[in-house]
């Protein structure tokens, strides 16, 4: 017989890539569950022994629970992983963040302006022009964010990265722009139908407006992951680009090394993948899927794959729709080292040991071959987002206090000085 359960429980799933807080109520045979948007849906809960189970599959997860002395121990199933859970009885306490140690505030020793210019689709890009004071014509930095709806200040768990390269660079006697992508915050545009191509177009407007001005020197690029990519295409194509910063880049599509790369943050988080060669050859045919020849092909092709894969019907439209997307057709088309092959300019590569999304192990080397004038950096002990880590799991982001490590701002620094 199950024992009595009924009430209120919570924890944390971690799955390596976030933390999602949990907070479960049982009575009879229904279990309640609270999620991040402040819906509450109510789930039916199966009996199993001394267990029980439950599932939300519109988000894809699947739980299995059982009394271990006062908590409640299992596991949940989520993108083909077991992930262990551990829940406590009552209601989680509120958690209340402090601002981060590195959190910039005003008043500063340099010249901020707001900015806008035409962005590629003809609509306004909106961001921030940091100048060092005194007169003359400082070399002027723009700064590209990574993957994803993120503003001019790439802010992710807290962190603000961008507006942290942005001071200390200018604190260095360098100009520096940084803006939001389009769509995002005080920037107009649609955000969604967009592709690291359009980011690229939006660069090089932002590069044409840096130009209109008589109070900026030679422009050079910085950008962070898919900022990075954005960059060197832009100086490969542009002879004036007076360098090029590429952090953590990737050089490799990512279904050639999904054998050795895909499950490793979940694994850190105590993850157990299921039907591995299967979830591997799935993710693969969906990557082949979105280079088809028009974005209705892919739709129809990923229609297809998931079905054969008895992928829940819940799911299938909108898994196959993130196939037919323009940012994910054109990603899987691209040559990630391209851009870094044609740059003429001083180059910058820099990674990072614990990076978990593009693993120097399984990239550096081809950076390297790519360009093998460039300099290529490999920092101890950080993560993605250049943050010190113990894992490197992108779960991690929110409970590291170090929004940028000092290292990586010193050789990132000190390369362009040098120039």
């Amino acid at each position: 017989m199950t024992p009595d359960i009924s009430g209120d429980w919570h924890g944390v799933l971690d799955t390596g890539q976030a933390k999602v807080k949990l907070g479960l109520r049982f009575e009879g045979d229904t279990v309640w569950m609270n999620r991040r948007s402040g819906a509450v849906d109510p789930l039916a809960l199966r009996r199993d022994g001394d267990g029980v189970g439950f599932e939300l599959l519109p988000v894809d997860l699947a739980f299995v629970l059982r009394p271990v002395g006062d908590r409640l121990e299992g596991t949940c199933l989520h993108n083909s992983v077991d992930f262990p859970v551990s829940l406590a009885p009552g209601v989680a306490l509120p958690v209340s963040h402090s601002v981060r140690p590195q959190t910039l505030t005003p008043p500063f020793p340099y010249e901020v302006e707001a900015i806008s210019f035409t962005g590629a689709d003809g609509s306004k890009r909106s961001g921030t022009l940091t100048r060092p004071p005194g007169l003359g014509r400082p070399r002027v930095i723009v700064l590209s964010c990574w993957f994803g709806e993120v503003d001019r200040d790439q802010t992710v768990a807290g962190h603000r990265p961008m507006a942290l390269w942005a001071d200390h660079l200018t604190r260095r006697g360098l100009a520096t722009l940084r803006y939001d992508k389009r769509g995002v915050g005080a920037s107009e545009g649609v955000f969604d139908t967009a592709s690291t191509g359009d980011f690229a177009a939006d660069l090089a407007a932002a590069i044409a407006f840096l130009r209109t001005r008589s109070d900026i020197g030679a422009v050079g690029l910085l950008g962070h992951s898919e900022g990075g990519h954005i960059s060197a295409d832009l100086a490969a194509a542009d002879p004036h680009i007076a360098f090029c910063v590429m952090m953590t880049p990737t050089a490799l599509p990512d279904e050639d090394i999904l054998e050795t790369e895909m499950f490793n943050a979940a694994r850190l988080v105590g993850g157990v993948p299921r039907d591995f060669d299967r979830t591997v050859g799935f993710v693969r045919a969906l990557a082949e899927a979105s280079r088809a020849p028009t974005p209705e092909q892919t739709l129809a092709r990923a229609r297809e794959i998931l079905a054969a894969a008895a992928y829940p019907a819940e799911r299938l439209e909108l898994r196959a729709a993130i196939a037919a997307k323009p940012w994910q057709r054109y990603w899987a088309t691209h040559d990630h080292t391209a851009g870094l092959r044609g740059l003429t300019c001083p180059a910058l590569v820099l990674l990072a040991e614990k990076d978990l999304q593009t693993p120097p192990r399984a990239h550096a080397a081809a950076l390297r071959a790519a360009n093998p004038a460039a300099t290529v950096v490999t920092l101890p002990g950080l993560n993605h987002l250049l943050q010190p880590a113990v894992t490197g799991a992108p779960s991690e982001y929110r409970e590291i206090e170090t929004s940028l490590d000092p290292s990586a701002i010193d050789v990132v620094c000190d390369w362009i000085s040098a120039l």
